[in-house]
């Protein structure tokens, strides 16, 4: 047998790879990587799953699976339980999504070397993919990979083939767990799903049963949920703001698409040279101009045809039902960050790549390495500024939440022998994952694990954590308002309040 060499486009992938660990791993151990209360659930979900609990959800909403948690989980069956260690299986799962775009961009393109400079440009940014992308909050990452493969398997399915059958089941399968992550794969489903059905065409009646079969075994976690609370249970999010499908769209034109573009929210000495306006304006030129290039060939995917269409189409198609799809759904009202848009991040470095080899000879590898040089600086100079800034700080009513000090109060409580702990949400679940079976904290509201609730209202004599900044202050005043007297100490800027008398009546 001969062994491949590893030839250029594959040690462009690697260096790809190596460039996602690097700047990855500088979020995940600085202070741009700071642990947030939603980061907090999902760690004391993965704990809990060890102890013999098993969600299908985040916390007690009925959307965002928990597939990711349980890999989490394994590795804290290993490894310390430490932000850091619970957050090593999205640096995986983001070099998983990085090996797919080159696949991917391959195929669009008709070039590996395609695909690697896709590779790379995923690796290199924009900033809110390479932050969000390590942040434990929910299924964003499973979700963006197996959206992924139902488009490979997608392009990879020949009806004629004796494999199809099989190939379908696995589109169904992949794409059930999509759904099941996050809501947000349908922004590549739907184009994979076309591609499917157009090369299924006069095999339907053998490819669709077990596309079927594959799609119920994905989603068979949301069936039992369902069978579980009901067919239309609650969010858990409760009722989003009042807005028009206008109103989304609008959002979606400015800011949030300028947002997904660029470093996100603009640090003051980038917006000078990076103005997202401009950067939206060109970025729907170009995409114009592919879609009118490749007008006849997206028709084709659409009516479910194959006589001109090709891959890169499926991009393309992504970016076309991005603004129904985000006017339709009433939750798209949040314009603080792009976190509705990140599983098209992989599109847009495959559209770029495309774009770039569209061109010919000396001016595809100039455009190529100035578009990667400049992606590189942004993301660098985003990095830096914010890191210096002080970096990404979660900041209640309380005052900042520094969580790297939080492993220092969990210890602080225990010493004191406090076992329930009342706080702020943002605060609460990160402590608690800290403190994992040494005692239990819950929010004052907003909570996810009613058992937890439970064994902090039963105890007479629950502490308090805030924030010395302001909100120890505060909880000082309402607890001598109340005629109640307690002990107190600060611990790396927070406060502690225990043996609180007289003790509450529970039961």
């Amino acid at each position: 047998m001969t062994r491949r060499r590893i030839d250029g486009p594959l040690w462009t992938l690697l260096g790809a790879i190596g460039v996602i660990l690097i700047t990855r791993l500088i979020i995940l151990l600085t202070n741009l990587g700071r642990f947030d209360g939603d980061e907090g659930v999902t760690g004391v979900m993965a704990q809990r799953i060890l102890d013999g609990h098993f969600p299908i959800f985040f916390g007690i909403q009925s959307y965002q699976g928990a597939l990711e948690q349980y890999f989490q989980a394994g590795v804290l069956a290993l490894l310390p339980d430490t932000y850091f260690t619970l957050r090593l299986v999205q640096l995986a799962l983001v070099v998983i999504i990085c090996v797919l775009v080159y696949v991917l961009g391959t195929k669009a393109i008709g070039s590996r070397w395609g695909g690697a400079l896709a590779a790379v440009l995923y690796a290199v940014g924009p900033y809110y993919s390479v932050w969000k992308g390590v942040r434990t909050h929910g299924g964003y990452d499973t979700a963006t990979i197996f959206g992924l493969l139902v488009i490979l398997l997608a392009l990879w399915l020949r009806r004629e083939s004796a494999r199809a059958p099989w190939i379908a089941g696995l589109i169904g399968l992949c794409a059930g767990l999509a759904i099941w992550a996050n809501y947000l794969s349908v922004f590549l489903l739907i184009p994979g799903a076309l591609w499917a059905l157009g090369s299924a065409r006069g095999y339907l009646k053998r490819l669709i049963p077990p596309a079927v079969g594959g799609f119920v075994l994905g989603i068979l976690p949301i069936i039992i949920f369902r069978l579980q609370n009901g067919l239309n249970p609650p969010s858990g999010t409760g009722t989003p703001p009042a807005t028009t499908f206008g109103d989304r769209v609008g959002n979606l034109l400015n800011p949030v698409t300028g947002q997904f573009l660029g470093p996100g929210s603009v640090p003051a000495e980038i917006s000078r040279w990076f103005i997202p306006a401009l950067a939206v304006i060109i970025a729907l030129g170009v995409l114009g101009a592919a879609v009118w290039t490749r007008r006849w060939g997206i028709w084709d995917v659409i009516t479910l045809r194959t006589a001109r269409r090709a891959p890169i189409d499926i991009v393309l198609i992504g970016f076309l039902i991005t603004p129904i799809l985000y006017g339709l759904s009433s939750y798209t009202w949040f314009t603080g960050e792009p976190r509705y848009l990140f599983t098209l991040y992989p599109f847009l470095a495959v559209g770029v790549a495309a774009a770039v080899f569209a061109l010919r000879g000396r001016a595809r590898a100039t455009i190529a390495a100035l578009v990667v040089a400049l992606s590189t600086i942004l993301l660098g100079w985003t990095m830096t500024s914010i890191q210096s800034a002080g970096g990404f700080l979660p900041t209640i009513a309380e005052g900042p939440i520094y969580s790297e000090n939080l492993p220092a109060v969990a210890d602080a409580l225990e010493q004191r022998g406090v076992k329930s702990v009342y706080a702020d949400y943002w605060l609460s679940y990160p402590l608690q994952f800290a403190g994992y079976s040494r005692f239990s904290v819950t929010p004052y509201e907003h909570s996810h694990f009613p058992d937890i609730d439970a064994q902090v209202a039963d105890d007479p004599r629950p502490g308090i954590v805030a924030v010395t900044a302001a909100g120890a202050q505060a909880t000082r005043d309402n607890l001598r308002a109340k005629g109640r007297t307690f002990k107190e100490a600060e611990v790396a800027g927070y406060t502690i309040f225990w043996n609180v008398a007289p003790a509450r009546r529970t039961g």
